[in-house]
Protein backbone atom coordinates (compact mmCIF):
# COMPACT_ATOMS: atom_id res chain seq x y z
CA UNK A 1 0.00 0.00 0.00
CA UNK A 2 1.31 3.44 -0.77
CA UNK A 3 0.92 6.50 1.39
CA UNK A 4 0.26 9.75 -0.27
CA UNK A 5 1.14 12.94 1.52
CA UNK A 6 0.46 16.46 0.72
CA UNK A 7 3.16 19.02 0.83
CA UNK A 8 3.81 20.27 4.47
CA UNK A 9 1.84 17.48 6.23
CA UNK A 10 4.92 15.90 7.97
CA UNK A 11 6.03 19.27 9.34
CA UNK A 12 2.66 19.90 11.00
CA UNK A 13 2.76 16.51 12.88
CA UNK A 14 6.17 17.29 14.40
CA UNK A 15 5.04 20.67 15.72
CA UNK A 16 2.06 19.17 17.54
CA UNK A 17 4.36 16.81 19.59
CA UNK A 18 6.48 19.64 20.89
CA UNK A 19 3.36 21.52 22.01
CA UNK A 20 2.17 18.50 24.06
CA UNK A 21 5.47 18.30 25.98
CA UNK A 22 5.29 21.96 26.91
CA UNK A 23 1.75 21.61 28.22
CA UNK A 24 2.75 18.64 30.43
CA UNK A 25 5.51 20.58 32.21
CA UNK A 26 3.24 23.57 32.67
CA UNK A 27 0.77 21.41 34.65
CA UNK A 28 3.51 19.54 36.62
CA UNK A 29 5.22 22.58 38.14
CA UNK A 30 2.13 23.82 40.14
CA UNK A 31 1.59 20.32 41.51
CA UNK A 32 5.16 20.20 42.88
CA UNK A 33 4.82 23.69 44.45
CA UNK A 34 1.49 22.70 46.08
CA UNK A 35 3.02 19.51 47.57
CA UNK A 36 5.99 21.41 49.03
CA UNK A 37 3.68 24.04 50.54
CA UNK A 38 1.43 21.39 52.15
CA UNK A 39 4.40 19.56 53.68
CA UNK A 40 5.83 22.76 55.12
CA UNK A 41 2.50 23.66 56.73
CA UNK A 42 2.19 20.26 58.38
CA UNK A 43 5.58 20.64 60.07
CA UNK A 44 4.82 24.08 61.42
CA UNK A 45 1.44 23.22 62.98
CA UNK A 46 1.60 19.67 64.24
CA UNK A 47 -0.88 20.45 67.04
CA UNK A 48 -3.56 21.93 64.79
CA UNK A 49 -3.59 25.01 67.00
CA UNK A 50 -2.82 27.38 64.12
CA UNK A 51 -5.55 25.84 61.98
CA UNK A 52 -7.99 26.35 64.83
CA UNK A 53 -6.87 29.97 65.13
CA UNK A 54 -7.24 30.47 61.32
CA UNK A 55 -10.72 29.03 61.40
CA UNK A 56 -11.61 31.19 64.36
CA UNK A 57 -10.30 34.37 62.73
CA UNK A 58 -12.16 33.54 59.48
CA UNK A 59 -15.48 33.32 61.28
CA UNK A 60 -17.58 36.51 61.14
CA UNK A 61 -18.27 38.24 64.44
CA UNK A 62 -20.38 41.36 64.83
CA UNK A 63 -18.36 42.54 67.84
CA UNK A 64 -14.98 42.31 66.08
CA UNK A 65 -13.11 45.34 64.90
CA UNK A 66 -9.80 45.68 63.16
CA UNK A 67 -7.98 46.84 66.31
CA UNK A 68 -9.30 44.46 69.05
CA UNK A 69 -10.64 41.24 67.55
CA UNK A 70 -12.46 38.90 69.97
CA UNK A 71 -10.73 35.48 70.09
CA UNK A 72 -12.53 32.63 71.91
CA UNK A 73 -10.76 30.22 74.31
CA UNK A 74 -8.68 27.58 72.53
CA UNK A 75 -7.82 24.14 73.88
CA UNK A 76 -4.23 23.24 73.01
CA UNK A 77 -3.60 19.50 72.95
CA UNK A 78 -0.91 17.14 71.72
CA UNK A 79 1.59 19.93 71.12
CA UNK A 80 5.31 19.58 71.57
CA UNK A 81 6.67 22.93 72.66
CA UNK A 82 5.19 26.15 74.04
CA UNK A 83 8.10 28.51 74.61
CA UNK A 84 7.97 31.92 76.32
CA UNK A 85 4.16 31.88 76.18
CA UNK A 86 1.17 33.04 78.19
CA UNK A 87 -1.50 30.35 78.78
CA UNK A 88 -4.69 31.56 80.43
CA UNK A 89 -7.93 29.65 81.05
CA UNK A 90 -6.85 26.82 78.75
CA UNK A 91 -6.09 23.11 78.75
CA UNK A 92 -2.56 21.93 77.92
CA UNK A 93 -2.27 18.21 77.19
CA UNK A 94 0.90 16.16 76.67
CA UNK A 95 3.01 19.25 75.98
CA UNK A 96 6.16 21.03 77.02
CA UNK A 97 5.94 24.52 78.52
CA UNK A 98 9.23 26.27 79.17
CA UNK A 99 11.28 29.45 79.39
CA UNK A 100 9.41 32.13 81.31
CA UNK A 101 5.93 31.04 80.34
CA UNK A 102 2.91 32.02 82.44
CA UNK A 103 0.08 29.57 83.20
CA UNK A 104 -3.10 30.93 84.84
CA UNK A 105 -6.49 29.35 85.44
CA UNK A 106 -5.43 26.45 83.23
CA UNK A 107 -5.26 22.67 83.26
CA UNK A 108 -1.92 21.01 82.52
CA UNK A 109 -2.16 17.22 82.27
CA UNK A 110 -1.09 13.91 80.75
CA UNK A 111 2.70 13.84 80.98
CA UNK A 112 3.17 17.52 80.21
CA UNK A 113 6.36 19.26 81.30
CA UNK A 114 6.54 22.76 82.82
CA UNK A 115 9.96 24.37 83.24
CA UNK A 116 11.17 27.83 84.26
CA UNK A 117 7.57 29.05 84.36
CA UNK A 118 4.97 30.57 86.66
CA UNK A 119 1.81 28.56 87.49
CA UNK A 120 -1.10 30.24 89.29
CA UNK A 121 -4.62 29.08 90.14
CA UNK A 122 -4.24 26.05 87.90
CA UNK A 123 -4.49 22.26 88.01
CA UNK A 124 -1.36 20.23 87.31
CA UNK A 125 -2.12 16.54 86.78
CA UNK A 126 0.31 13.73 85.95
CA UNK A 127 2.95 16.22 84.83
CA UNK A 128 6.47 17.37 85.66
CA UNK A 129 7.22 20.79 87.17
CA UNK A 130 10.87 21.93 87.12
CA UNK A 131 12.37 25.18 88.39
CA UNK A 132 8.98 26.85 88.40
CA UNK A 133 6.70 28.71 90.81
CA UNK A 134 3.32 27.14 91.66
CA UNK A 135 0.84 29.41 93.46
CA UNK A 136 -2.72 28.66 94.63
CA UNK A 137 -2.87 25.55 92.45
CA UNK A 138 -3.54 21.82 92.66
CA UNK A 139 -0.71 19.40 91.83
CA UNK A 140 -1.74 15.73 91.45
CA UNK A 141 0.18 12.63 90.41
CA UNK A 142 3.02 14.92 89.36
CA UNK A 143 6.72 15.48 89.94
CA UNK A 144 8.02 18.83 91.16
CA UNK A 145 11.76 19.49 91.04
CA UNK A 146 13.61 22.57 92.30
CA UNK A 147 10.39 24.59 92.33
CA UNK A 148 8.42 26.80 94.72
CA UNK A 149 4.92 25.64 95.68
CA UNK A 150 2.93 28.30 97.56
CA UNK A 151 -0.58 28.04 99.00
CA UNK A 152 -1.28 24.97 96.85
CA UNK A 153 -2.35 21.35 97.18
CA UNK A 154 0.00 18.50 96.21
CA UNK A 155 -1.69 15.11 96.07
CA UNK A 156 -0.03 11.78 95.27
CA UNK A 157 2.93 13.69 93.89
CA UNK A 158 6.68 13.76 94.30
CA UNK A 159 8.15 17.09 95.39
CA UNK A 160 11.93 17.06 95.02
CA UNK A 161 14.43 19.79 95.89
CA UNK A 162 11.65 22.38 96.15
CA UNK A 163 10.14 24.90 98.55
CA UNK A 164 6.54 24.59 99.81
CA UNK A 165 4.69 27.37 101.69
CA UNK A 166 1.16 27.29 103.11
CA UNK A 167 0.50 24.14 101.10
CA UNK A 168 -1.37 20.86 101.56
CA UNK A 169 0.59 17.72 100.74
CA UNK A 170 -1.40 14.50 100.72
CA UNK A 171 0.01 11.05 100.01
CA UNK A 172 3.08 12.63 98.41
CA UNK A 173 6.84 12.28 98.61
CA UNK A 174 8.83 15.36 99.62
CA UNK A 175 12.59 15.02 99.20
CA UNK A 176 15.48 17.47 99.59
CA UNK A 177 12.88 20.22 99.99
CA UNK A 178 11.72 22.87 102.45
CA UNK A 179 8.08 23.01 103.52
CA UNK A 180 6.82 25.71 105.87
CA UNK A 181 3.37 26.64 107.18
CA UNK A 182 2.03 23.59 105.34
CA UNK A 183 -0.14 20.57 106.07
CA UNK A 184 1.50 17.22 105.28
CA UNK A 185 -0.76 14.17 105.49
CA UNK A 186 -0.02 10.52 104.74
CA UNK A 187 3.19 11.52 102.97
CA UNK A 188 6.92 10.90 103.08
CA UNK A 189 9.48 13.58 104.05
CA UNK A 190 13.02 12.58 103.17
CA UNK A 191 16.14 14.68 103.75
CA UNK A 192 14.04 17.85 103.94
CA UNK A 193 13.20 20.73 106.28
CA UNK A 194 9.70 21.32 107.70
CA UNK A 195 8.93 24.44 109.72
CA UNK A 196 5.68 25.62 111.31
CA UNK A 197 3.97 22.66 109.63
CA UNK A 198 1.38 20.04 110.56
CA UNK A 199 2.52 16.50 109.79
CA UNK A 200 0.01 13.68 110.17
CA UNK A 201 0.32 9.95 109.50
CA UNK A 202 3.58 10.41 107.59
CA UNK A 203 7.12 9.06 107.45
CA UNK A 204 9.97 11.47 108.23
CA UNK A 205 13.59 10.54 107.43
CA UNK A 206 16.80 12.56 107.56
CA UNK A 207 14.66 15.66 108.00
CA UNK A 208 14.68 18.76 110.22
CA UNK A 209 11.30 19.50 111.85
CA UNK A 210 11.15 22.94 113.45
CA UNK A 211 8.23 24.54 115.30
CA UNK A 212 5.78 21.98 113.90
CA UNK A 213 3.14 19.49 115.02
CA UNK A 214 3.61 15.77 114.27
CA UNK A 215 0.70 13.31 114.64
CA UNK A 216 0.60 9.54 114.14
CA UNK A 217 3.88 9.58 112.22
CA UNK A 218 7.24 7.82 112.17
CA UNK A 219 10.46 9.84 112.45
CA UNK A 220 13.78 8.08 111.99
CA UNK A 221 17.28 8.03 110.50
CA UNK A 222 18.92 11.02 112.15
CA UNK A 223 16.02 13.43 111.83
CA UNK A 224 15.97 16.52 114.04
CA UNK A 225 12.83 17.76 115.80
CA UNK A 226 13.02 21.25 117.35
CA UNK A 227 10.43 23.29 119.22
CA UNK A 228 7.70 20.93 118.01
CA UNK A 229 4.86 18.85 119.40
CA UNK A 230 4.88 15.10 118.70
CA UNK A 231 1.70 13.11 119.37
CA UNK A 232 1.05 9.37 119.08
CA UNK A 233 4.14 8.93 116.91
CA UNK A 234 7.33 6.89 116.76
CA UNK A 235 10.70 8.63 116.90
CA UNK A 236 13.67 6.44 116.06
CA UNK A 237 17.38 7.30 115.77
CA UNK A 238 16.59 11.02 115.83
CA UNK A 239 17.34 14.14 117.85
CA UNK A 240 14.52 15.93 119.67
CA UNK A 241 15.49 19.21 121.34
CA UNK A 242 14.82 22.90 121.90
CA UNK A 243 11.67 22.73 123.94
CA UNK A 244 9.78 20.06 121.98
CA UNK A 245 6.85 18.15 123.47
CA UNK A 246 6.52 14.41 122.91
CA UNK A 247 3.17 13.27 124.28
CA UNK A 248 0.16 10.97 124.06
CA UNK A 249 1.59 7.49 123.74
CA UNK A 250 4.52 8.31 121.49
CA UNK A 251 7.47 5.93 121.29
CA UNK A 252 11.07 7.16 121.33
CA UNK A 253 13.60 4.55 120.23
CA UNK A 254 17.38 4.92 120.07
CA UNK A 255 17.09 8.71 119.96
CA UNK A 256 18.50 11.74 121.72
CA UNK A 257 16.03 13.86 123.67
CA UNK A 258 17.50 17.23 124.72
CA UNK A 259 15.63 20.06 126.43
CA UNK A 260 12.28 18.44 125.64
CA UNK A 261 9.19 17.18 127.47
CA UNK A 262 8.06 13.54 127.24
CA UNK A 263 4.57 13.04 128.65
CA UNK A 264 1.18 11.28 128.53
CA UNK A 265 2.08 7.59 128.50
CA UNK A 266 4.99 7.92 126.08
CA UNK A 267 7.81 5.36 126.06
CA UNK A 268 11.56 6.00 125.86
CA UNK A 269 13.37 2.82 124.88
CA UNK A 270 16.17 1.20 122.92
CA UNK A 271 19.19 3.03 124.30
CA UNK A 272 17.86 6.57 124.03
CA UNK A 273 19.60 9.48 125.76
CA UNK A 274 17.56 12.10 127.61
CA UNK A 275 19.32 15.38 128.44
CA UNK A 276 18.00 18.34 130.39
CA UNK A 277 14.43 17.18 129.74
CA UNK A 278 11.26 16.34 131.64
CA UNK A 279 9.72 12.86 131.62
CA UNK A 280 6.32 12.72 133.32
CA UNK A 281 2.64 11.77 133.18
CA UNK A 282 2.95 7.98 133.32
CA UNK A 283 5.73 7.82 130.73
CA UNK A 284 8.15 4.89 130.70
CA UNK A 285 11.95 4.99 130.51
CA UNK A 286 13.32 1.57 129.63
CA UNK A 287 15.54 -0.60 127.47
CA UNK A 288 18.96 0.69 128.47
CA UNK A 289 18.09 4.35 128.14
CA UNK A 290 20.03 7.06 129.95
CA UNK A 291 18.47 10.05 131.69
CA UNK A 292 21.01 12.67 132.74
CA UNK A 293 22.15 16.29 132.79
CA UNK A 294 19.57 17.81 135.13
CA UNK A 295 16.58 15.98 133.66
CA UNK A 296 13.42 15.43 135.70
CA UNK A 297 11.56 12.11 135.78
CA UNK A 298 8.14 12.42 137.42
CA UNK A 299 5.09 10.17 137.58
CA UNK A 300 7.03 7.70 135.43
CA UNK A 301 8.24 4.12 135.34
CA UNK A 302 12.00 3.57 135.09
CA UNK A 303 12.97 0.08 133.97
CA UNK A 304 16.53 -1.05 133.26
CA UNK A 305 17.65 2.52 132.70
CA UNK A 306 20.43 4.79 133.99
CA UNK A 307 19.52 7.97 135.88
CA UNK A 308 22.53 10.25 136.26
CA UNK A 309 22.65 13.74 137.78
CA UNK A 310 18.86 14.03 137.48
CA UNK A 311 15.82 14.53 139.66
CA UNK A 312 13.40 11.64 140.12
CA UNK A 313 10.13 12.84 141.59
CA UNK A 314 6.75 11.31 142.21
CA UNK A 315 3.29 12.46 143.19
CA UNK A 316 0.45 10.46 144.65
CA UNK A 317 1.23 7.36 142.56
CA UNK A 318 3.86 4.73 143.28
CA UNK A 319 7.01 4.99 141.21
CA UNK A 320 8.50 1.76 139.94
CA UNK A 321 12.30 1.73 139.61
CA UNK A 322 13.54 -1.68 138.44
CA UNK A 323 17.01 -2.86 137.39
CA UNK A 324 18.49 0.57 137.03
CA UNK A 325 21.61 2.45 138.05
CA UNK A 326 21.13 5.74 139.91
CA UNK A 327 24.19 7.99 140.10
CA UNK A 328 24.72 11.48 141.46
CA UNK A 329 21.04 12.33 141.58
CA UNK A 330 18.40 13.46 144.03
CA UNK A 331 15.26 11.35 144.34
CA UNK A 332 12.32 13.40 145.51
CA UNK A 333 8.57 13.05 145.87
CA UNK A 334 5.71 15.46 146.45
CA UNK A 335 3.53 13.65 148.99
CA UNK A 336 2.88 15.69 152.16
CA UNK A 337 3.74 13.91 155.45
CA UNK A 338 1.00 13.08 157.93
CA UNK A 339 0.84 12.18 161.64
CA UNK A 340 0.74 8.49 162.51
CA UNK A 341 0.34 8.89 166.27
CA UNK A 342 0.62 11.30 169.22
CA UNK A 343 1.24 10.40 172.85
CA UNK A 344 -0.40 11.01 175.29
CA UNK A 345 -3.55 10.53 173.22
CA UNK A 346 -6.72 12.59 173.45
CA UNK A 347 -8.70 12.23 176.72
CA UNK A 348 -5.88 10.31 178.35
CA UNK A 349 -5.73 10.80 182.20
CA UNK A 350 -2.11 10.45 183.20
CA UNK A 351 -0.99 10.21 186.76
CA UNK A 352 2.55 11.11 185.71
CA UNK A 353 3.28 14.84 185.74
CA UNK A 354 6.77 14.03 184.43
CA UNK A 355 5.36 12.52 181.23
CA UNK A 356 7.15 12.98 177.90
CA UNK A 357 5.51 13.95 174.59
CA UNK A 358 6.05 11.88 171.45
CA UNK A 359 4.98 12.47 167.84
CA UNK A 360 5.30 9.91 165.02
CA UNK A 361 5.15 10.91 161.34
CA UNK A 362 4.20 8.83 158.29
CA UNK A 363 7.70 9.13 156.80
CA UNK A 364 11.21 10.29 157.59
CA UNK A 365 11.36 13.97 158.38
CA UNK A 366 13.90 16.68 157.81
CA UNK A 367 15.54 17.09 161.23
CA UNK A 368 15.96 20.84 161.04
CA UNK A 369 12.20 21.28 160.45
CA UNK A 370 11.01 19.41 163.61
CA UNK A 371 11.60 21.86 166.47
CA UNK A 372 10.23 23.01 169.85
CA UNK A 373 10.59 26.06 172.10
CA UNK A 374 13.48 25.40 174.48
CA UNK A 375 14.32 29.00 175.42
CA UNK A 376 11.05 30.19 177.05
CA UNK A 377 7.31 29.63 177.28
CA UNK A 378 6.41 31.26 173.98
CA UNK A 379 4.44 29.20 171.49
CA UNK A 380 7.13 28.56 168.88
CA UNK A 381 8.59 25.57 167.07
CA UNK A 382 6.82 22.98 164.90
CA UNK A 383 5.73 20.90 167.96
CA UNK A 384 3.97 22.81 170.77
CA UNK A 385 2.25 21.84 174.05
CA UNK A 386 -0.12 24.29 175.80
CA UNK A 387 -2.56 24.29 178.76
CA UNK A 388 -4.47 27.33 177.44
CA UNK A 389 -5.10 26.39 173.79
CA UNK A 390 -1.93 28.24 172.68
CA UNK A 391 -3.48 31.62 173.46
CA UNK A 392 -0.76 33.00 175.71
CA UNK A 393 1.90 30.42 176.56
CA UNK A 394 3.29 26.98 175.83
CA UNK A 395 5.31 24.46 177.81
CA UNK A 396 9.07 25.03 177.60
CA UNK A 397 10.99 21.93 176.52
CA UNK A 398 14.40 20.60 177.51
CA UNK A 399 17.35 21.87 175.55
CA UNK A 400 18.16 19.63 172.59
CA UNK A 401 14.56 18.51 172.11
CA UNK A 402 13.06 16.95 170.18
CA UNK A 403 15.12 13.76 169.94
CA UNK A 404 14.73 10.89 167.45
CA UNK A 405 16.40 7.64 166.48
CA UNK A 406 14.69 7.05 163.14
CA UNK A 407 13.68 10.54 161.98
CA UNK A 408 10.03 9.50 162.20
CA UNK A 409 9.26 9.43 165.95
CA UNK A 410 10.28 12.53 167.92
CA UNK A 411 10.26 12.80 171.72
CA UNK A 412 10.04 15.98 173.81
CA UNK A 413 10.59 16.36 177.55
CA UNK A 414 9.18 19.40 179.43
CA UNK A 415 11.88 21.42 181.20
CA UNK A 416 9.68 21.41 184.34
CA UNK A 417 6.97 19.04 185.56
CA UNK A 418 3.50 19.62 184.20
CA UNK A 419 0.88 21.18 186.44
CA UNK A 420 -1.42 18.65 188.11
CA UNK A 421 -5.12 18.53 187.29
CA UNK A 422 -4.64 20.39 184.01
CA UNK A 423 -5.51 19.68 180.39
CA UNK A 424 -2.79 19.96 177.74
CA UNK A 425 -3.16 20.01 173.96
CA UNK A 426 -0.45 19.12 171.42
CA UNK A 427 -0.01 20.96 168.11
CA UNK A 428 2.15 19.94 165.12
CA UNK A 429 2.49 22.75 162.58
CA UNK A 430 3.17 22.85 158.84
CA UNK A 431 6.73 23.80 159.70
CA UNK A 432 7.39 20.06 159.87
CA UNK A 433 8.74 18.81 156.50
CA UNK A 434 9.81 15.48 155.06
CA UNK A 435 13.26 14.85 153.59
CA UNK A 436 12.00 16.00 150.16
CA UNK A 437 10.94 19.32 151.64
CA UNK A 438 7.20 18.62 151.53
CA UNK A 439 5.43 20.27 154.50
CA UNK A 440 2.40 18.95 156.28
CA UNK A 441 -0.74 20.04 154.48
CA UNK A 442 -2.16 21.77 157.60
CA UNK A 443 -1.58 22.25 161.33
CA UNK A 444 -2.68 19.27 163.43
CA UNK A 445 -3.98 19.91 166.98
CA UNK A 446 -5.36 17.31 169.35
CA UNK A 447 -9.08 17.70 169.97
CA UNK A 448 -9.64 17.34 173.74
CA UNK A 449 -6.05 16.98 174.91
CA UNK A 450 -4.73 14.82 177.78
CA UNK A 451 -5.25 15.39 181.54
CA UNK A 452 -2.81 15.25 184.45
CA UNK A 453 -4.53 13.53 187.38
CA UNK A 454 -1.75 12.33 189.65
CA UNK A 455 -1.46 11.81 193.37
CA UNK A 456 0.12 14.78 195.05
CA UNK A 457 3.76 14.12 195.81
CA UNK A 458 4.03 11.22 193.41
CA UNK A 459 5.45 11.18 189.86
CA UNK A 460 6.08 14.90 189.98
CA UNK A 461 2.54 15.85 190.85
Amino acid sequence: MEYHTFPGQELNFSCNGEKMKKLFFIFLIPLIVFAISSCANSKEDTSGALSQLDQTLDQPNSTDDEVNPVIPIVTISSCYLLDNSSIDNSTVDNSTITDNSTIKNAIVKNCSSVSFSSIASSTIDNSTITRSTVDNSTVSYSTSDNSTIDNSTASKSRVDNSTLYYSIDDNSTIRFSTTCFSSIDNSSLDNSTACYATIDNSTIRLTIIDNSTIYHSTTDNNSTIKKSTVTSSTISSSVVDNGSNICQQSTIDNSTIDNATICNNSTIQGGSDVYSSTVDNSSTVQGGSTVRNSSSVCYATIDNATIDNSTVCNGSVTMSIVNRTVQNQVMTESVAPTLSSISPVDSDNTSNCNTTISVTFSEAMKLSSVTSNTANTSCSGSIQVSANSFSSSCVQMTSGDPTTSDNRTFTLTPSTVLSNSATFKIKVTTGSKDTSGNPMSSDNTTGTGFNTAGVSGKKGC
